[in-house]
């Protein structure tokens, strides 16, 4: 009985030895790397802390063109004319004529004339 027990522990000793010198890891190697690995990504998915954002000054709202010609517009009771917008407001004619258009649809200016409009 003695020399199975020597036998098997001289076995177990060959492949530790072999282990260790062929650089193989050991199941314990391998579950100690697990728990590091796994320490590690909870410390990765962590939630940041969040830094408080400083107050800023309100921002300001700039109008819309829409409202930027209506205003034109309603600046001159009597009416005004294409030219007289495109001056005013600096905008191309093609947004310009689309800006009227919609407004006209909306029913915010009236066409009085051709190219006059006053606001409703």
């Amino acid at each position: 009985m003695i020399e199975k027990q020597d036998q098997e522990t001289n076995w177990e000793n060959f492949v530790k030895l072999l282990l260790s010198r062929l650089d193989i890891p050991t199941k314990q190697d391998i579950n100690f790397l697990h728990v590091r690995l796994d320490k590690l990504e909870q410390l990765l998915y962590q939630k940041q802390p969040v830094a408080k954002k400083e107050k800023t000054q309100p921002t300001i709202r700039r109008k819309s063109a829409s409202s930027i010609v209506l205003d034109v517009i309603a600046n001159h009771p009597e009416g005004t004319d294409f030219k007289t917008i495109k001056a005013a407001t600096g905008f191309d004619d093609k947004k310009l004529r689309n800006i009227i258009f919609r407004l006209d649809k909306i029913e915010r200016i009236k066409r009085v004339t051709r190219g006059i409009y006053k606001k409703v």
